[in-house]
């Protein structure tokens, strides 16, 4: 090939390649190769193509012969270096990149790629010297800043970091990139107002990119902010609408705004086009079909769910799952438990990085736990911390409000940690019932943990676990001796950090104790307590559209806790008593009424039967549930504050107990209220029971009457006391002046004065028993 053609041919080729038409490019760097097999741009040019396609091999054998060809080329050094990398000789690569900048001392990609490898081997020194060397003369190379900053965040934490990423900015003003990496590492560090400034000057500057809209509107959706997360979701989308990442996050906030065909859809776009979020898209997808009332192909759907979760645990150490969802479906115990041991090893890890790599997840190590610290003497006055998102008008919050002032304060000093800066009724409550409320909604998990140790708490409380707005990776901080987790998450945390859970013996029966991480403290008197309620005026059936002669089944549980087992109950329920209705949650979907109502006619019941209740503030919402004669639990997920709000207002709950936490705490709320017969054994008892009592208003209204008693401590009298011996009145009934279990806050506080006490002594003397039986009266 004449010399000129052969120029002429190679420039072609490089240009091809810098246009990105490649296979075009590797043809003529072939055709060149042919006739010159030692070519060294032809050689090191396919080398690039074969080594951006993974052929690793193949581009060290080309760029050997372009080295050999011509040593004195700094750039042939480089790459040949890069492919050794790629095969991971780094030694070799480390020669090779000295190499290239003995040949050309500025050659700032190379200085740049030796940086990072020497970070990749371990030789964070080394690295920093070649990174802050390459700065030195060359302050507008921004790769450098940004690996710089990923070195010290892991050597001196993330404010050196930080400081780093603005000199970068400094240096370089407006760089989209640094302002990324700027606003990822706030991010971390929850501060997303000013992770959102910096991607909003990002987006100005890189309008095209879809990962910067999609990263700015998930920090808005943590903001609350609806609009303009969806704004830039849908931007993201616009750009790329084969962004399974936007997708993604777009199904989550429409979920949250229960528009669940959005949802569902959005998450089987996710699944068919971003395989590393297949599985936590296809949780999330299973509870958007639940809200739908979409049993169709479940147990398949359920079976394939858990294939993919198992082989998630198994395979990605990297990848999160959203427990709650697992809630609602039919997962083994033992699958449960190695979920939350992966969420709680992914927990420590996140916090382990945080903290600069000064630590590291024993998990991640293999060692053996630590050894436990050395307490100091059991305090007379111990200083108990809750922390929680939930000290407000919400399901937790509805439970506890009313707890705190109830504690013994020459027992107990309460500090209360408010992951959610709320000022409703019920938080001004708590405020006023703890010795110290402490709104750390704007802190990270360090400074929140920080001020934990400042306060001395002896024993901390999560009442959070793996819900929205908490705050996992402080308690991973271990800031107090004793940590243990409560009511916001009912189910093992599988987590070190957090060694104890409180329950009772109906929720956690011996049997499973094995199915839990923590140890489990057992709690005489339940797991939960009832605060008194706001409740509006009984309005009329009329005006809520229910008929005035019927019987009135209700559940007013969301509707993803229905499924196919408990409807069929309903259903044969309704059969069997002419004119009643069920009297169901109204989520706006009008999906989710048609489906129900295929699903009743499919059963041979006029959906006509079936009644719906919108959404209404809280008074109003419990005050229906006077109107009502019969609340049916569900059973696979109970009800929980659900079922305590109908207690409060004096409406009979009905339950069936399962295998796990979830599908128990009806019955352990029933047996606190003092109503063990509303406890089924199985499902036939539970549709027997429900048609007698439709059958029976005496039984009813005696019912109603010994709920009220056990709120108020008040006893029958002596003829309804007769007749509830007759009924099979359990002993726990209230016949003195004392309060039911469940609504007995005086009481719930004593016994958990005591299982705190109980736990530290537990810690104190490294037991290995695996359950605590707390004495109530005990000190």
């Amino acid at each position: 090939m004449p010399s000129a053609s052969l120029a002429d041919k190679t420039r072609e080729a490089l240009r091809l390649q810098r246009a990105g038409r490649i296979n075009q490019a590797r043809v003529l760097h072939q055709e060149i190769l042919a006739t010159a097999p030692r070519h060294p741009p032809a050689c090191n040019g396919l080398a690039l193509i074969e080594l951006a396609a993974g052929r690793n091999d193949e581009a060290l054998r080309l760029l050997r012969v372009a080295v050999g060809e011509k040593p004195d080329s700094a750039i042939y050094h480089n790459n040949f270096a890069n492919a050794l990398k790629a095969l991971a000789r780094l030694d070799e690569a480390a020669d090779a990149y000295r190499k290239a900048l003995e040949l050309d001392s500025g050659y700032s990609n190379a200085r740049y790629n030796l940086g990072m490898l020497e970070l990749a081997r371990g030789r964070a020194a080394a690295a920093r010297a070649q990174l802050e060397a390459l700065l030195a003369t060359q302050p507008a190379f921004v790769p450098a800043w940004i690996g710089l900053a990923g070195l010290l965040v892991r050597a001196e934490g993330p404010a050196r970091a930080e400081a780093c990423l603005r000199r970068g900015l400094q240096a370089v003003p407006g760089d989209a990139e640094l302002l990324l990496e700027l606003g990822a590492l706030l991010r971390q560090q929850d501060r997303i107002d000013e992770a959102i400034a910096c991607l909003e000057r990002a987006v100005v500057l890189r309008p095209d990119r879809t990962a910067t809209f999609n990263d700015l509107g998930a920090l808005h959706q943590l903001k609350g902010r609806i609009e303009p997360a969806l704004a830039c979701f849908d931007r993201a989308l616009e750009l790329d609408a084969s962004s399974g990442h936007a997708h993604f996050n777009r199904a989550k906030l429409a979920a949250d705004l229960n528009r669940f065909e959005e949802a569902a859809l959005g998450f089987e776009r996710t699944m068919a086009l971003e395989p590393t979020l297949a599985t936590e898209a296809a949780c999330h997808l299973v509870v958007a079909s639940r809200h739908l009332c979409d049993w169709r192909d479940e147990a398949a759907r359920t079976a394939e769910l858990v294939t993919r979760i198992e082989a998630l645990v198994r395979d990605d150490p990297t990848r999160g799952l959203p427990p709650l969802t697992l809630n609602v479906v039919a997962v083994p115990a033992s699958l449960r438990l190695a979920v939350a041991r992966h969420l709680g090893r992914g927990v420590e890890r996140e916090m382990a990085a945080r903290r600069g790599g000064a630590i590291a997840s024993r998990a991640e190590r293999r060692e053996v736990p630590r050894p436990r610290d050395p307490l100091r003497a059991e305090p007379e006055r111990l200083r108990v911390g809750y922390v929680s998102p939930d000290f407000r008008i919400h399901a937790v919050g509805s439970l506890i409000y009313d707890l705190f002032r109830h504690h013994d304060r020459s027992q107990v000093e309460v500090f209360a940690y408010s992951l959610l800066t709320v000022d409703d009724a019920f938080a001004r409550s708590v405020r006023a019932g703890v010795d110290h409320f402490i709104d750390v909604s704007r802190g990270t998990p360090e400074t929140i943990a920080e001020r934990i140790r400042a306060d001395r708490i002896d024993v901390l409380v999560d009442v959070a676990g793996y819900t929205t707005w908490s705050k996992t990776g402080l308690f991973a901080l271990r800031p107090a001796p004793v940590q243990m987790h409560w009511l916001g998450y009912l189910d093992t945390m599988g987590a070190d950090f957090l060694p104890y859970l409180l329950a009772d013996e109906t929720v956690i029966p011996e049997s499973a104790t094995s199915d839990y991480s923590e140890t489990i403290i057992t709690l005489p008197r339940g797991f939960a307590v009832a605060s008194p309620l706001p409740i509006a005026a009984t309005p009329t059936r009329a005006s809520l559209g229910l008929p005035d002669d019927a019987f009135v089944f209700c559940c007013m549980n969301g509707l993803h806790k229905l499924e196919t087992e408990v409807f069929d109950a309903w259903m044969r329920i309704l059969a069997r008593v002419p004119g009643s209705v069920l009297w169901l949650a109204d989520e706006g979907s009008a999906t989710a009424r048609a489906n129900l109502a295929r699903e009743a006619t499919a059963r041979g019941i006029d959906p006509k039967r079936l009644h719906f209740a919108p959404r209404a503030p809280l008074p109003e919402y419990l005050a229906r549930y006077r109107v009502a004669d019969l609340f049916l639990d569900t059973f696979a997920y109970n009800a929980g504050a659900t079922a305590a709000g109908a207690l409060r207002a004096g409406l009979p709950v009905l339950t069936r107990p399962g295998q796990s936490f979830m599908s128990r705490m009806g019955a352990s709320l029933c047996r606190g209220a003092g109503l063990p017969e509303m406890v089924c054994a199985d499902g036939a008892e539970y549709e027997e029971r429900a048609v007698a009592l439709a059958g029976d208003p005496s039984a009813l209204a005696l019912l109603r009457k010994r709920i009220e008693a056990a709120q108020t401590g008040g006893s029958l009298n002596s003829s309804d006391a007769a007749d509830a011996s007759a009924a099979g009145r359990a002993a726990g009934t209230m016949a003195d002046r004392t309060p039911a279990p469940l609504f007995d806050l005086p009481g719930f506080a004593r016994q958990l004065e005591a299982a705190y006490r109980a736990a530290w002594r537990h810690r104190a003397t490294g037991s290995a028993a695996r359950r605590i039986l707390v004495d109530a009266d005990s000190r």
